[in-house]
């Protein structure tokens, strides 16, 4: 990884207003969280941070792909455009997933305490970002509704061929007693 600044504040701040999440945010307010980032540069393989890693901030990616995982479970990507990173965390937290270079990586990256001194400055920045976060849960939500659904057709199948399933009782899965 390089640490060598490859964009002018003016690129930053034009590369955050064309992402989904800032692109109702006035240029002026947008390049004063610009001109709070730190630009990363990675290679393809290399660790942005691990689980167990101190909390590092916010990220945005400019170019690249990034893999978010949970011990070894991809739990999903990042593409250009899209932000990644632990804001429910404190300073010095643990990071609860691990961020991997796909290919050659750009990103912007801010500590929490920096975003949200933007967003107590700048509080368009506050609604932008949870306006994203919200789609994100949704998103979210979906995704554990259509696995309950495949599960539940999964269980459906196995019963209707004598197999006897698990289950979901108080949160968690019991198995049949005999």
């Amino acid at each position: 990884m390089t640490m060598e600044d490859t964009l002018t504040i003016i690129e930053r701040t034009a590369f955050l207003k064309g992402t989904e999440v800032f692109s109702s945010i006035p240029a002026e307010t947008l390049a004063q969280l610009a001109s709070r980032a730190r630009e990363l540069h990675y290679e393809p393989g290399d660790i942005i941070f691990s689980e167990g890693d101190v909390n590092s901030g916010a990220y945005m990616v400019v170019e690249g792909l990034i893999e978010l995982r949970k011990g070894r479970a991809l739990d999903g990507v990042r593409t250009p455009g899209q932000g990644f990173g632990e804001l429910s965390l404190e300073e010095g937290e643990p990071h609860t997933f691990s961020a991997v270079a796909s290919e050659t990586t750009l990103l912007l990256n801010v500590s929490n305490e920096a975003l949200f001194d933007t967003m107590l400055d700048y509080p368009e920045v506050g609604v932008g970002m949870v306006r994203s976060i919200g789609k994100r849960v949704s998103e979210l939500a979906q995704r554990v509704h259509d696995l309950e659904g495949q599960i539940a057709h999964l269980a459906a199948t196995l019963r209707s061929s004598g197999v006897e399933t698990p289950t979901y009782v108080s949160g968690a899965y019991r198995r049949p007693t005999s």
